[in-house]
């Protein structure tokens, strides 16, 4: 099933990142407005989007 990121961010996970692609990922992070470098691992930005969700 492909990623819906309309669908994550109305009802946001913190299990769903595990299975996305860096890609997606980064959507996820640039629609929240989370600050990350482009060269970051996806383990690294996936933390970022939870700390986010969780505060």
């Amino acid at each position: 099933m492909p990623f819906n990121l309309d669908k994550f961010v109305a009802s946001p996970s913190v299990e769903e990142p595990d299975s996305l692609k860096k890609s997606e990922i980064v959507k996820v992070a640039k629609h929240y407005g989370i600050q990350f470098q482009p060269l970051m691992r996806k383990d690294e930005i996936k933390r970022y989007i939870l700390e986010y969700l969780v505060d």
